[in-house]
């Protein structure tokens, strides 16, 4: 079905309990696996574990994969995957930014609980814009896929108009996936062109 002019998925909500177990499982399995968690992000919500399993299984066993969902039983697009030290970190190496399913997935080594990663946000070229498009409108349409840590549209200093692209800057997964969902969007009558700043 359609809302507002944008495709919603309705599903059987999931008792909260039962989510919980789930995720409690996932933890208990872990204690007992040695090795490596890897984080894939990115993913598109049609994606299964076992296609999961079948494109990390190239570089030795996948011990565990599990997809977080939400509480209405939606998967939130990304996974945790269970491997062997050596075996994580080849697949890490080899899988980190390839297509899958028509995304273009993030896969790193997952961060013990409380520990916060050291990754550098990306900044986001977004160009063609209309030269009615105002700052509050252009980082309200990028929240909508996460975080927005700045937005800056360069203006002339002569005329004070903008120059027609801005700079948005967002964690790496929620800028990837931002990137790939309003590349080509139309705002204010322009078609955005939308990549990350070189």
């Amino acid at each position: 079905s359609e809302l507002g002019g944008r495709t919603i998925y309705v599903s059987e909500s999931l008792p909260k309990d039962q989510v919980a177990d789930n995720k409690k499982k996932f933890n208990q399995r872990n204690k007992k696996e040695e090795g490596a968690k890897i984080y894939v992000g990115n993913l598109d919500f049609g994606t299964t574990s076992e296609t999961l399993k079948e494109t990390f299984a190239e570089y030795g066993e996948v011990k565990d994969c599990f997809i977080p969902s939400d509480y209405d039983g939606n998967p939130r697009g990304f996974a945790f995957i269970q491997m062997e030290e050596e075996s994580a970190l080849k697949a890490i190496e080899e899988l980190n930014g390839i297509e899958l399913d028509g995304r273009t997935i993030v896969v790193n080594k997952s961060l013990p609980k409380g520990q916060k990663a050291k990754r550098r946000d990306i900044k986001l070229y977004v160009g063609n814009l209309s030269w009615g498009t105002e700052e509050a409108s252009l980082r309200e349409l990028f929240e909508e896929y996460g975080k927005v840590v700045d937005c800056y549209i360069p203006t002339d200093r002569e005329t004070g108009q903008h120059r027609g692209f801005a700079f948005v800057t967002m964690d790496p997964d929620d800028a990837m996936r931002a990137a790939d969902e309003t590349d080509g969007y139309e705002l204010d009558g322009r078609i955005l062109r939308v990549n990350e700043a070189q």
